[in-house]
């Protein structure tokens, strides 16, 4: 009796692979006439991916498998990383084909009676399933790498979104092409959620105009995608999204999309909400022990801030009065020299790490601009050889002077934010002193968590002063000062606080004590 074969063949475009299909049809051809095998047929899997067996042709083999289940015995591959690289998943489906259809899977390597129950026939199929494995994490790391120096380049990667086409530039790259007709009605899209028109009407005027992307959502996602503000988003090595200007060309402005996106988000806004006025609300308790609220009092001429406590009738307390004093004690809460210098050097290294990005940016434009040099000097050589024509060789020109000059322009934007933002950090550090310089520069959510880290216990307000039982150890040494002031009663440093971000400080002054390997804490 004739036993019968299918053979499968497989190369992806991402594998590197040197065997063609035609070299692995040859090879299976070859086995089962040696084996006396009758082939049946052959399924091709072109570009398809090693990592799943999600195959268009590898769908249509069990398939062909299942209908005739009996009939066939084996199935034949040139080598087992043709068959899949994941290793779980080729065993699974080796024991699934052989338990369930009576298919033995068999390499062109491999005999044609292997027993499949030996221990080494399991060790050496697993090797290599292993190896095949490695190779497609290595694939897959290379691909994750190319990725994200085509986005740190300013590449969009992806299929080209309404609006705009897939093309390649002068070094034979993906970018977008514009495509003016849908880009006008993105325009008017943008134009008219700004206007205030609903999601409906704006859809409306879309369709008329030849918007033809369908779902409820459609718009909305539409006016979420920067990439119509010429951006690629890109995550950080810490997980942090930020976007990298992009090659092709906006079709809106950068300032209108992130507008947009206040609007999108302003339903999201977080259930806390604190008034940039109320800076000390959630801070301040009456005598009685219950937190005071804030609110606004009319006056004859204006509306005034004020706190009071809901449980006395007692007149309110001016808020303006309370921030003038609670500003005072910040202004007061001065930083040791020790404490600056850690700062400094937190702060810039801090600055460093996130510009890390700008620096890999500004060296794949680099690369770019090495590459676009290489592609003219080969026009060059080609004309100057009469291999091009003078037409040809000027409209290449052309483009390579576009892209050049964009991409030197990008180059120099990104240095130049570079070396502003550590002109505006070194300016501020330079004149940093106290505390309040740094609680300045905060929104209502952080001046509050700064202040619950340096008065853990929040404030009373009695006989028209701020009192606190409890002062941050880091801060303490500035106690007398405060006492001498008069602006806060009943101080002392508070020696059992935790907190997260601290630094160890040996010999640190403290008042006129000094404290050994003691935690202090040094700010956001």
């Amino acid at each position: 009796m004739v036993m019968k074969a299918v053979g499968y063949m497989r190369l992806s475009v991402k594998d590197q692979s040197c065997y063609s299909l035609e070299a692995q049809e040859i090879a299976i051809r070859e086995y089962c006439a040696k084996h006396d095998l009758e082939l049946v047929d052959l399924f091709r899997d072109n570009g398809q991916s090693s990592s799943t067996f999600n195959r268009i042709d590898f769908k249509l083999l069990e398939a062909f498998i299942k209908r005739n289940k009996g009939q066939i015995q084996y199935l034949i591959v040139m080598e087992h990383d043709r068959f899949s690289r994941d290793l779980s998943k080729a065993l699974l489906k080796i024991n699934t084909l052989k338990n369930k259809y009576g298919i033995k899977v068999v390499s062109v390597d491999e005999p044609l009676d292997i027993d499949l129950s030996n221990p080494t026939t399991f060790i050496n199929r697993a090797s290599k399933y292993t190896t095949a494995n490695a190779e497609l994490l290595n694939i897959k790391s290379r691909t994750k790498r190319g990725i994200r120096t085509a986005k740190l380049a300013g590449r969009f990667i992806n299929k080209a979104p309404f609006g705009y086409r897939n093309t390649r530039d002068i070094l034979g790259k993906g970018t977008l092409l514009l495509e003016e007709s849908e880009a006008k009605i993105v325009r008017n899209i943008v134009t008219d959620y700004l206007c205030g028109l609903s999601f409906k009407e704006i859809t409306h005027h879309a369709q008329q105009a030849g918007y033809y992307l369908m779902g409820h959502n459609s718009v909305k996602r539409l006016l979420g995608n920067c990439v119509y503000a010429g951006l690629i988003p890109i995550k950080t090595e810490t997980g942090h999204l930020k976007y990298v200007k992009a090659l092709h060309e906006t079709v809106i402005e950068e300032a209108d999309f992130w507008r947009v996106q206040e609007l999108l988000n302003d339903t999201k806004r977080p259930k806390l909400k604190l008034n940039r006025e109320f800076s000390l609300k959630g801070l301040l308790r009456c005598h009685c022990g219950k937190y005071m609220t804030a609110g606004w009092s009319k006056g004859q001429r204006q509306y005034y801030l004020y706190y009071h406590c809901i449980n006395h009738p007692a007149p309110n307390v001016p808020g303006r009065k309370i921030h003038d004093q609670y500003e005072k004690i910040l202004t007061l809460l001065k930083l040791t020299p020790q404490q600056l210098i850690y700062l400094n050097n937190q702060v810039r290294t801090k600055l460093e790490i996130s510009m890390e990005d700008d620096k890999a940016q500004i060296n794949a434009r680099k690369s770019m601009l090495k590459e676009l040099d290489d592609r003219m000097e080969s026009l060059e050589e080609s004309y100057i050889e009469k291999r091009l024509d003078y037409k040809t060789f000027d409209k290449w020109s052309k483009r390579y002077n576009i892209d050049r000059t964009q991409q030197e322009k990008h180059i120099e934007d990104l240095e130049e934010n570079i070396d502003v933002q550590f002109q505006v950090v070194g300016a501020f550090l330079e004149n940093l002193s106290c505390i309040h310089d740094i609680y300045n520069l905060l929104d209502p959510f952080q001046k509050l968590a700064l202040s619950r880290l340096i008065f853990r216990h929040g404030f009373l307000w009695e006989d028209g002063l701020l009192s606190t039982h409890h002062i941050c150890l880091a801060l303490s040494h500035n106690i007398t000062r405060l006492h001498q002031a008069d602006l806060l009663k009943n101080c002392v440093q508070d020696s059992g606080i935790t907190l997260q971000k601290t630094v160890w400080c040996n010999k640190y002054d403290v008042g006129n004590n000094w404290i050994n390997n003691r935690k202090f804490w040094l700010g956001k």
